[in-house]
């Protein structure tokens, strides 16, 4: 019996058991349809950060609040280091910055940030806002695109104007389709004047809709918030983050006294973190659709039993006409794995539907399905349906031809 006619065998013994064939059908479909969706969702996820950390650029530190116990950021890192993160509330400042910016030559920006969550207002409307302090070079760290007016300047600065600049979503909820520039926003019970507003703009993780920006020591002077929350470093070249890093901090730490409560994040560390976060997810998926694919292919097994117990006559009598037992041995894998091939097969196609809605309502998640994606789907639903098909076609080459005659 060739390959082509044993599978085509197979396709029409399955047919005559359509309402089995569909349940272990659904069960593939499931199990292929969960791993699918979720490897090609954490690969969409991880694509899309990855873009946005290398739009972000290559030539920028960050000071954050918390530290790595009695390490460092590094490609050795493993997920078990992870744990060593210690949280803690910033003591960060805005002189820090300014020290920096000072005392390391190949640093040309530092850019502290601090924000706080409350309410601005133009006396008819009121929405919730970040009311967000920086400095005007806070674009050379993020492109900042405008949609109206001008980003924060350094007479802004200089003549300690009470400016600020909204994000898109609240010029939207303050002023609706009408210019804002020029207008008036009150925060803090102190009147700002609009100088720009931003288009849409959004990092996973990372908002700048719902903004507010203003100059940093107007932000401290109308808030009781003294530290910032991060400080962005900018260095001249990629070559020089490495000595940039150590010198960056060796002034923070000196100028608080050797305390070491803040962390210094590369984006090349960052990617490697990320990694770390991707690794731990893919194998926890993995794990929970293997389970998934072990219940599925539990199922076909059943079916196939059945099939087999109840063709007993048909078995035993092709065995009797000349039958080898590897005929019939062929076609029942076959038959499983037509199976778990067809119902992974059509989870995949499921999973691909779902993605494209999914980004479809998502704009900021990519809606890649990778070949690997697929290829690990069929690869599982293969392994699946000879392991779970191969203990029924066993047993039904044991069948004898006199288990035909005997068999009612």
């Amino acid at each position: 019996m060739s390959l082509f006619r044993g599978f085509s065998t197979a396709l029409h013994s399955l047919w005559d058991y359509k309402g089995r064939t569909t349940l272990a059908l659904l069960g593939m479909l499931v199990s292929s349809l969960l791993l699918a969706f979720l490897l090609a969702l954490l690969f969409n996820f991880k694509l899309t950060m990855e873009g946005e950390m290398q739009g972000f650029g290559f030539r920028e530190i960050v000071a954050m609040p918390g530290q790595l116990l009695n390490k460092q950021f590094s490609k050795s890192m493993d997920l078990s280091s992870l744990l060593s993160v210690t949280s803690m509330n910033s003591d960060l400042t805005y002189q820090d910055a300014q020290n920096v910016k000072r005392e390391v030559p190949d640093v040309t920006a530092a850019v502290p940030q601090s924000e706080v969550v409350t309410s601005a207002n133009t006396g008819s409307t009121s929405t919730e806002v970040l009311y967000t302090g920086s400095t005007p070079a806070y674009t050379k760290v993020f492109s900042i695109p405008l949609a109206e007016g001008r980003w924060l300047n350094n007479a802004d600065v200089k003549n300690e104007a009470q400016s600020i600049v909204l994000g898109s979503a609240a010029k939207e909820n303050l002023f609706g389709s009408k210019p804002a520039v020029g207008k008036t926003v009150t925060i803090k019970g102190v009147p700002f004047k609009v100088v720009g507003v931003l288009k849409p703009k959004q990092l996973i993780g990372f908002d700048f809709n719902d903004r507010a920006y203003t100059e940093y020591q107007m932000f401290t002077d109308t808030t009781s918030v003294r530290h910032a929350s991060m400080i962005f470093f900018m260095v001249n070249s990629a070559s020089n983050l490495h000595k940039a890093d150590g010198q960056i901090y060796a002034v923070i730490s000196g100028d608080h006294h050797g305390d070491k409560g803040f962390t210094l994040v590369k984006p090349y560390e960052a990617l490697h973190f990320l990694n770390l976060i991707m690794q731990l997810v893919t194998a926890v998926t993995m794990g929970i659709s293997g389970i998934s694919f072990i219940v599925g292919g539990i199922g076909i097994m059943n079916v196939m039993l059945l099939v087999v117990k109840e063709r007993t006559r048909e078995i035993g009598l092709r065995k009797a006409v000349g039958a080898k037992s590897y005929h019939v041995l062929l076609q029942f894998l076959s038959e499983s794995l037509l199976i778990s091939v067809v119902g992974a097969a059509a989870g995949v196609g499921v999973s691909y539907g779902l993605l494209r809605l999914l980004g479809h309502y998502y704009k900021a998640i990519s809606a890649h399905m990778p070949l690997y994606v697929v290829e690990t789907s069929l690869a599982f639903s293969l392994a699946v349906g000879l392991i779970f098909g191969l203990w029924p076609a066993v047993k039904a080459v044991r069948v004898q031809p006199m288990d035909a005659l005997r068999y009612e």
